[in-house]
């Protein structure tokens, strides 16, 4: 059952591009839409970790360098909001991501690191939520 779990959760990661990161901490409660995706050679790992791209003026490296606890919230534009991945995990600056993995189509390549801080993000507990299958409909993977 964990199996079959880990295997969609992974699909869901794959078909996905944009998450919204969330922080909170003593400095209160902050969000941002980011670019993600799975970690290299991690995607059928016991990890899951995922690198988010961060443009260097966001307040959330502030938020992350006082607490490194995020929430990723992951929706599927198709399902009409009734589909979501919850990712709540632990962030950490990358200090030599894969710009070219890691830049979406269409960005400037000219020196991404003074435009953005990858982090990688190591999750704890992700949950699938599928409200199309009924109410409060959750699968939960605790790692």
């Amino acid at each position: 059952m964990v199996s079959e779990l880990r295997a969609r959760i992974i699909a869901y990661l794959l078909e996905h591009r944009v998450c919204i990161l969330s922080t909170g901490g003593s400095v209160g409660a902050w969000a941002m839409p980011a670019w993600y995706r799975p970690l290299a050679g991690t995607v059928g790992s016991q990890r899951l970790e995922v690198e988010c791209l961060l443009p260097r003026w966001a307040d959330v490296l502030y938020h992350l360098e006082h607490d490194p606890r995020v929430l990723l919230l992951i929706p599927d534009p198709e399902s009409s909001g009734l589909r979501w991945l919850q990712y709540q995990g632990a962030a950490r600056p990358i200090k030599s991501p894969d710009w070219n993995r890691l830049l979406p189509e269409g960005t400037s390549r000219v020196r991404p690191e003074e435009r953005y801080v990858a982090v990688g993000v190591t999750p704890e507990r992700i949950d699938l939520i599928d409200e199309s299958l009924g109410w409060g409909a959750r699968e939960t993977l605790d790692l």
